[in-house]
C-alpha cells in the first residue's frame, strides 16, 4: 500500500466495487477516481467519507452476471451497455488466473480501438485502477473499458503526411465546415458524428508516428484545453492521460498514439474546431497564475466536483514530471485561483 492509499480509501474503493460503473442517470460513475484524485492531492480520510457518502447517492448496484463469458466469447459484450456484471465476471477471474499484467496484455489489443468510449471514462477508470492495484479494482476498470468501447472508425491508411498532431487536427478544422456536425448528444455520441464524415476518416494514418508524438499529443490537448476552458476538451486532457498510462501494457505502444490521436481530433471537432490561443496568450495565462501548488492542490482535494478533483491531480501531476508552467496554469484554473481579470 502506497502513501496515498490510506485503509480508508482502500475501504471506500473496495465498498464501491458492489455499485455499477454507471450512475442512475447512466452516466459514468465517478467515484473511484474521484476518491483516488482526491487522495493523491491530499484529502484526508474524514474528506474521502464525506465524499463517498454524498457521491453515492447517484450509484445503483452492481448487475448479477447472466452469462458466463471466455477467453473467446468476451468479445461479443464490446462495446455492449448492460454487459457490466458479465464483464466484471470474466475479468475478475481473468485476473485471479493469470494475475493483472498477462490479463492487460492479452486484452488490450481487442479494447484500443474503442479506447475513447463513455468520453474516454472507461480508460481513465482502469488507468486509476492501476494506481491503486488490486485484482478486483483493475478487473472492474476493465470491464467498464471493454462495456463502453466504442470504435470511431477504421484506420485507413492514405499516406502520412506529418509529424505534428497539432498542425494536421488545425488544418482540418480549417479544410471544412463542421459547425453542422455533433450539434446533440452526449460527447461520445458528438464524436461519432464527427467520425462518420468522410473527411474525418483519413485523418488517424495521416500523423507519423515516432519518439516525440507521446510528447506531442500531450501538448495538443493541453493547448486545446488551455485555449478554450471546455468541458470535452478537459476529458481530452485526462483521457490522454489515462491512454498513455497503459503503454506499459502493449506490445504494439503507436497504436496508443494513433487512436490517442484520433480521438483528440474528434473531439476537438465536436467543440466546433475554435481558434488556438497564440504562445503570446498563452504565456499570459501562464503568468496569472500566481497560486501555490498547495492552494491549488487544496482545492482539488476538498471540491465536491469530480471532474475540478480529477482535473487538477492529471494537471499537477503532468506539472511535476514535465515542469510545462502551462500544466500549472489550467490546474489553477480550474481551482478558480487565477489572477483578478485573466482569462
Amino acid at each position: 500500500m502506497s502513501q496515498f492509499e490510506s485503509s480508508v480509501l482502500c475501504e471506500l474503493l473496495d465498498e464501491e466495487l458492489g455499485s455499477d460503473p454507471t450512475t442512475l442517470r447512466h452516466l459514468t460513475n465517478h467515484l473511484p477516481m474521484a476518491l483516488v484524485a482526491k487522495s493523491h492531492l491530499g484529502a484526508g480520510d474524514e474528506e474521502l467519507r464525506r465524499f463517498a457518502k454524498m457521491y453515492s447517492r447517484r450509484n445503483v448496484p452492481l448487475a448479477t452476471a447472466q452469462h458466463v463469458l471466455n477467453h473467446t466469447s468476451w468479445t461479443a459484450a464490446i462495446g455492449q451497455r448492460g454487459a457490466s456484471g458479465d464483464l466484471r465476471d470474466y475479468f475478475v477471474r481473468c485476473v485471479n488466473d493469470v494475475g493483472i499484467d498477462e490479463t492487460l496484455r492479452s486484452h488490450l489489443p481487442a479494447l484500443l480501438p474503442g479506447i475513447s468510449g463513455a468520453a474516454f471514462h472507461g480508460a481513465i477508470r482502469l488507468a486509476y485502477a492501476l494506481d491503486v492495484e488490486s485484482p478486483a479494482r483493475v478487473a472492474a476498470g476493465l470491464g467498464y473499458l471493454a462495456e463502453v468501447a466504442a470504435p470511431l472508425g477504421p484506420l485507413v491508411n492514405t499516406g502520412t503526411t506529418s509529424t505534428e498532431p497539432l498542425e494536421l487536427i488545425t488544418t482540418l478544422s480549417e479544410t471544412f465546415r463542421w459547425s453542422d456536425v455533433a450539434e446533440d448528444g452526449n460527447i461520445g455520441e458528438r464524436m461519432h458524428a464527427v467520425a462518420e464524415r468522410v473527411e474525418f476518416q483519413s485523418l488517424a494514418l495521416s500523423l507519423e508516428i515516432n519518439d516525440d508524438t507521446p510528447q506531442k499529443l500531450a501538448h495538443a490537448a493541453l493547448q486545446i484545453y488551455a485555449s478554450t476552458d471546455d468541458f470535452t476538451a478537459l476529458h481530452g486532457v485526462t483521457g490522454f492521460a489515462a491512454m498513455s498510462a497503459l503503454r506499459d501494457w502493449c506490445d504494439e505502444p503507436q497504436l496508443i498514439d494513433r487512436y490517442a490521436f484520433q480521438s483528440l481530433a474528434a473531439a476537438y471537432q465536436t467543440i466546433g474546431s475554435p481558434a488556438l490561443w497564440s504562445q503570446e496568450r498563452l504565456d499570459e495565462l501562464v503568468a496569472s497564475s500566481t497560486a501555490t501548488h498547495d492552494a491549488v492542490a487544496l482545492v482539488g482535494a476538498q471540491s465536491n466536483d469530480e471532474h475540478v478533483s480529477k482535473m487538477i491531480y492529471t494537471a499537477l501531476q503532468y506539472w511535476r514530471d514535465t515542469q510545462e508552467p502551462l500544466y500549472f496554469a489550467v490546474a489553477a484554473r480550474r481551482a478558480g485561483l487565477l489572477a483578478v481579470g485573466s482569462s
